[in-house]
């Protein structure tokens, strides 16, 4: 009754919208994270979509790969271990990312698939990782490790009718010290891994090898997903997710910009989760690019209280004046938040009343895109 009731509800908000809203509208994506799984069974799929929708969002993107397994059933990995595997043992069928795709399309909303693409929560496909990776990471510099995440990511683009896929955790995580990439390394560059670790801070020529080096790797698993998810969807909106304008990641492969500037992604969320983000860096990045409408502000709706470090839901106000300030940037790219899990319902009140009071369809601001064809990465 409870699930009727739910449903009825769900049906009746997205016509009662549909019909009012439509001459007022304004074109204008609004994304969501949502990193907690929080959309697995029927009934929490239809709780996101109805709540969010409230909001005033038009754009959700569930991360379906946290480096512990699938939110699908793959015919590559494993499920999610996070209560996934168990419910797929138990429900004949299971298939949660097409039950929340099939609910968010009743309400309007564009989903948007998120990888994390280098994490690795879990002692499991071991092939892809040696003693010495990053901790928490798979190997980036394994092409097998390439080939294998590339491969899962198509995989689910093809698989289901997706507006997107953000590319989340695109770098190395740190400098591998595995035999594997000492050897891969040396054959590379002539250098030693090992050395070069430790002087990169003060050896221009090492920082600018491990650079390279770490750059092949990434570069290769951002072009090759971009070629092929366009292949066998070919509107699906590539997007990566980066500390652009706050941390130099370059060290770790992370090229974001140049992804963006080149065209292998069209959109790039830099991640400013602070109560009072560097705007002005934010604004000197997005001049000096050759797509600066390829930039989204990603804030945040949360702050951590020292001195346990508990993380609670921003004040209502602050996350609606920040939605508005990231608007300032969006050149018809639309603005983002980060996370699901901490809009609480105040923060669906505000927004409903503030910064998204004028209802939106999900519009992005760049003319297809081609991925080059020409692009080598050496």
């Amino acid at each position: 009754m409870l699930q009727l009731c739910s449903g009825v509800l769900g049906t009746s908000l997205v016509a009662g919208w549909g019909t009012q809203s439509r001459a007022q509208e304004m074109i204008e994506s609004r994304v969501i994270c949502d990193e907690s799984l929080s959309w697995v069974t029927p009934t929490s799929a239809e709780t996101v979509c109805r709540r969010i929708k409230q909001a005033g969002f038009n754009v959700l993107m569930p991360n379906v790969w946290h480096g512990r397994g699938t939110s699908w059933p793959s015919t590559l990995a494993p499920w999610d271990t996070d209560r996934l595997t168990d419910m797929a043992r138990s429900t004949p069928g299971f298939d949660p990312l097409d039950v929340l795709i099939q609910t968010a399309r009743q309400y309007e909303i564009e989903v948007h698939v998120w990888f994390n693409v280098s994490l690795r929560q879990r002692v499991f496909l071991t092939q892809f990782y040696d003693e010495g990776t990053p901790p928490d990471a798979f190997e980036v510099h394994r092409p097998a490790f390439r080939d294998f995440i590339v491969g899962l990511m198509t995989e689910c683009v093809s698989r289901y009718p997706v507006q997107g896929i953000n590319l989340d955790y695109i770098r190395a995580t740190g400098i591998s010290q595995s035999a594997y990439c000492v050897d891969d390394y040396k054959r590379r560059t002539g250098r030693n891994l090992l050395v070069d670790r430790l002087a990169y801070g003060v050896s221009t020529a090492a920082f600018d090898a491990i650079v390279a080096w770490q750059s092949n790797a990434i570069d290769d698993i951002v072009r090759r997903t971009s070629q092929q998810v366009r292949q066998v969807r070919k509107n699906v909106v590539v997007s990566a997710s980066a500390f652009a304008a706050t941390s130099d990641l370059s060290i770790e492969g992370q090229n974001s910009v140049k992804w963006a500037d080149d065209g292998l992604i069209d959109v790039l969320f830099n991640m400013n989760y602070d109560t009072a983000p560097a705007w002005n860096s934010i604004r000197t990045l997005q001049s000096r690019m050759k797509r600066p409408e390829a930039l989204v502000v990603l804030c945040g709706n949360y702050d951590v209280v020292d001195p346990d470090k508990t993380v609670i839901a921003r004040d209502a106000n602050r996350v609606n004046d920040l939605l508005v300030q990231a608007r300032t940037f969006n050149r018809s790219n639309g603005v983002a938040l980060y996370i699901y899990s901490l809009l609480n319902d105040k923060q669906v009140a505000a927004l409903s009343a503030g910064v998204f009071k004028v209802p939106a369809r999900p519009h992005w601001g760049f003319a297809a895109v081609k991925t080059p064809t020409d692009v080598i990465v050496r």
